[in-house]
């Protein structure tokens, strides 16, 4: 009887009853050799809400009418440091497919040298499909564990946004106190040239004394140090914020404004409570403990053995004695194979190292909560302090202050007053004015802190 040739009968396998049950359970293995389905609607979950995050909104290009939350939106959205994080995210979430799939299906052909003779025929192929299945419960955990990274990960990209506003604003609180101190240090000095004037007239006059001239000179040529340190530090705190805004430190920045916002009074005891709720930081944290716990559970299962199912199919040719029952009869198999856990020393040293890191995770989280409470008080106290002093200057002191020096002008002009009382009644008043700039500032950065630290927005900016 002539043979069918072996490239006919694999073209059309399904007419032989024996290759249904190959054709189902290859079907069945590739259908479990995939992620989960919960895990792919999960991931789409996820990947939809990167994309909403990450996509930059309609932004007004700064200018020189731009403020500060035009600065803060442009530095979300550009910030270099902010889009890598956002890509760790996104390694991160790639990730947790991964994990949760099965090990890829080995397929194997294999051709006898030598046929082997058997009742039915030689045999002269195999084809065989094995899909291996992990330990049950060991793709749960490995794929909860990439998924508490990935929450990480996102927290992460939380903590970062808050670090990108915080340093947009302390820069530009900054430049705006420079401003402010230029321009009061700029109008004592033009003060100073009027008495310089009135000094020499008296000098002249014989009322008074060469000295008062020299003196008024002296403290002009002081104040105009002052102004020109003032305005070099400008160029160093304008790069650090067009580095924040991802552009060259040389750019051109808008002019910040002169005047603050009153700080609000803050309750420091409900922002302490419900600092482990709010803060990024430690909620990225919490995610990493709970990916340790799933890395230990996973560690324990490594003591049970894998298994594997697989289908082979073997071509069998015709008997070499005729009119043989099943001559030529293709011959069907199923498999189990099972793996043999019997490197105990390796799991129980696997076994510890997840415990190890378990440990290591908690006490980065107790040791990060401890550090931002005390930061956060740290904060609190500045931002209290800076008000306190803004309070008293602009209160007390300054008004104090101008009526000195008023009184000292007037008593200079007549001839009742000395020089020296003049220009330390306007170094005092300058003095004054220069720490209540310098208190302000220090209160909105203080706040500013705060919100880095607690995750909550104080101020009226809003944050995409």
């Amino acid at each position: 009887m002539p043979r069918e040739p072996l490239d006919s009968r694999l073209r059309g396998p399904l007419k032989h009853t024996h290759l249904r049950p190959l054709a189902c359970a290859l079907l069945a293995l590739v259908a479990c050799a995939g992620p989960r389905d919960d895990w792919h609607a999960q991931l789409d979950d996820w990947e939809a809400s990167l994309e909403e995050v990450t996509e930059a909104p309609e932004l007004r290009p700064i200018d020189e009418q731009s403020g500060l939350e035009d600065l803060i939106l442009n530095a979300l959205a550009h910030n270099p440091g902010l889009r890598a994080a956002f890509d760790r995210w996104d390694a991160a979430l790639q990730r947790v497919p991964q994990a949760a799939a099965l090990p890829a299906p080995r397929l194997t052909f294999a051709a006898y040298l030598a046929e082997v003779e058997t009742r039915a025929g030689p045999m002269q192929s195999r084809i065989g499909l094995a899909q291996p299945f992990p330990w049950p419960g060991k793709l749960e955990a490995a794929a909860t564990a990439a998924e508490h990274l990935a929450q990480a990960a996102g927290s992460e990209v939380d903590a970062r946004r808050l670090e990108v506003a915080h340093e947009v604003q302390d820069a530009w609180f900054e430049l705006s106190w420079l401003k402010r101190a230029i321009g009061i240090t700029a109008r004592h000095r033009s003060l100073l040239l009027g008495w310089e004037q009135v000094a020499r007239s008296h000098f002249e006059s014989g009322s008074g004394s060469h000295a008062d001239v020299i003196r008024a000179q002296v403290e002009l040529g002081k104040l105009e140090n002052r102004v020109q340190t003032l305005a070099d530090l400008e160029r160093p705190i304008a790069a650090r914020l067009n580095a924040t805004l991802g552009r060259p430190t040389a750019t051109t920045l808008p002019a910040p404004d002169e005047t603050l916002a009153r700080t609000p009074d803050l309750d420091g005891a409900a922002l302490q409570e419900q600092l482990s709720e709010t803060s990024p930081a430690l909620l990225s944290q919490r995610h990493r403990i709970e990916a340790a716990e799933q890395a230990v559970i996973l560690a324990e299962k490594e003591f049970w053995p894998d298994f594997s199912l697989g289908a082979d199919y073997t071509f069998i040719g015709d008997a070499s004695n005729p009119g043989v029952s099943g001559s030529g009869d293709d011959a069907f198999a199923l498999s189990l194979g099972i793996e043999l856990p019997i490197w105990r020393s390796a799991y129980r040293a696997g076994e510890r190292e997840a415990q190890a890191r378990l440990s290591g995770a908690r006490r980065m989280l107790e040791a990060a909560t401890l550090e931002l409470e005390a930061d956060l008080e740290m904060a609190l106290y500045r931002l209290r302090d800076a008000n306190r002093r803004v309070d008293l200057f602009r209160n007390t002191l300054i008004p104090k202050g101008e009526e000195s020096v008023a009184s000292s002008d007037a008593g200079y002009r007549t001839g009742h007053q000395d020089f020296l009382d003049l220009l330390d009644a306007q170094r005092v008043l300058l003095e004054f004015q220069l720490q209540t700039v310098r208190a302000e500032t220090d209160s909105a950065q203080a706040l500013a802190e705060i919100e880095r630290l607690t995750g909550t927005r104080t101020r009226g900016v809003q944050r995409p």
